[in-house]
């Protein structure tokens, strides 16, 4: 399937978003969510040192940097041009470069089987139209050899407060178009088992938003609480977030919920 002959499926004009938040993505004000998403990568996620990773759907390339940061070599796509000259602008701003970085679609991945040690596909599977999402994840486990890690999320069905939130913000005109399909920890866990993976560990990202004002979509923090009171804030935030996320409990009322899965040795036994 072409890269960009279903774009419309996915339910966005990635395009317009990627310039919304570009040069946001490094704003002071934005810190607290940045730091709570990095020690969260740097608690779950688990890098071979010099395996091949795979980033499927890379954004802005804030995971991509991160694995590159670590010594991996990486690949990576995404199905918005304007997504990936945004990565490489921010990679080459770091003094980074992924061995290749190409538009491409999750449903037809452009690499053999078997070539990547570890696939990491954040943000993207919830964004696939529901009768696509199996082909998905079976793509996403074709391209890891056996034996590799998948790691993988979805928003949380059940976290009711996001939910709730995010109804707020686009009757506010604050959210952009498009439709988030709020997945549960079980139909995910679902997925990667039907793409012959055993799943392991789980980890939830940001069960509160932070403490310190409201966080809209287009990464503004809307506040009048003084500096000196927002600093203390978001240390308790980020002390609170860095516990309740992995309590087994509260996982599924997180906004976000992480997987790990391991693609068999033996696929299709």
């Amino acid at each position: 399937m072409a890269a960009r002959d279903s774009s419309s499926e996915f339910d966005k004009d990635w395009d317009w978003y990627s310039a919304l938040i570009d040069d946001r993505k490094e704003s002071p004000e934005w810190a607290v969510i940045r730091e709570a998403r990095e020690s969260h990568w740097r608690e779950f996620v688990q890098l071979p040192s010099d395996g091949r990773v795979l980033d499927a759907g890379c954004g802005n390339g804030d995971y991509t940097r991160l694995a590159l940061q670590h010594g991996c070599p990486v690949w990576a796509f995404d199905l918005s041009p304007e997504m990936v000259s945004s990565t490489r602008r921010r990679l080459s701003a770091v003094g980074l470069t992924a061995e290749e970085l190409q538009e491409a679609n999750v449903l037809d991945i452009p690499y053999p089987d078997g070539m990547f040690d570890v696939v990491i596909c954040f943000a993207v599977i919830d964004h696939v139209p529901d009768e696509c999402r199996t082909q998905a994840v079976r793509e996403l486990v074709r391209v890891l050899k056996p034996g590799g890690a998948l790691y993988i999320n979805t928003p949380n069905r059940y976290a009711y407060g996001w939910r709730a939130g995010h109804w707020l913000m686009r009757r506010l005109g604050r959210f952009p178009e498009g439709k988030i399909r709020w997945m549960t920890p079980k139909e995910l866990q679902t997925l990667c088992v039907a793409a012959d993976c055993r799943v392991g560990r789980s980890l939830g990202l940001e069960l509160l938003p932070p403490f310190s004002g409201i966080y809209t979509s287009d990464l503004q923090r809307l506040t009048v609480l003084p500096e000196r009171l927002i600093g203390v804030l978001d240390s308790w935030y980020l002390w609170l977030e860095k516990r309740l996320r992995r309590m087994d409990l509260l996982k599924p009322i997180c906004f976000h919920y992480f997987l790990e899965a391991t693609r068999n040795d033996n696929p299709g036994e």
